[in-house]
């Protein structure tokens, strides 16, 4: 996943902040990131397109980083992403790295270079602070777009306790 390309909008250590019923589009980048230390922040109702890398990308430190460095309550819903990946094609839909307790759900995403939804970024069985996310109620089509292959609708990474995947049409 293109995990080092960052957001044209970024969030960091912001508490409670939201992009509500907005649209980025024409960028290189993810269209948004919320980055270490953010807390209850929400994406809701959006429409992200034409990428260059994914649609919104968030997570913190590792279990080795500073405990104020962690992600967490993110609530990803409603929103609709799709072509995307046009330059870092690795680019993921939604990309939820080290991050605890969100919520992904009730998005649209479509016509990606590679993967949905990917969730966690642990190899192996090492303790992280993925834990506890929702994954539902995703609409998730027409990934690929031919040009890579070792991809997912929805992606998990790592050991995460208490993360539910339910009712996700792809």
């Amino acid at each position: 996943a293109a995990h080092a390309v960052p957001g044209a909008v970024v969030f960091r250590a912001a508490r409670g902040c939201a992009v509500r019923d907005c649209t980025i589009e024409h960028t290189g980048l993810y269209g948004l990131q919320f980055d270490d230390g953010c807390r209850d922040c929400a994406a809701v109702g959006n429409v992200l397109h034409d990428l260059g890398a994914g649609g919104i990308r968030g997570g913190g430190t590792d279990n080795d980083g500073h405990v104020d460095g962690r992600t967490g309550h993110l609530t990803l819903t409603d929103n609709t992403i799709f072509d995307y990946g046009r330059i870092f094609h690795q680019g993921v839909g939604v990309l939820l790295g080290h991050a605890f307790d969100c919520t992904v759900a009730h998005n649209h995403i479509h016509h990606g270079c590679y993967t949905g939804i990917s969730v966690g970024w642990t190899w192996g069985f090492r303790d992280t602070p993925s834990r506890n996310n929702r994954i539902e109620h995703n609409l998730i089509h027409h990934l690929g777009d031919g040009v890579l292959s070792d991809m997912g609708g929805i992606y998990t990474l790592g050991v995460q306790p208490g993360t539910v995947i339910r009712g996700n049409h792809l």
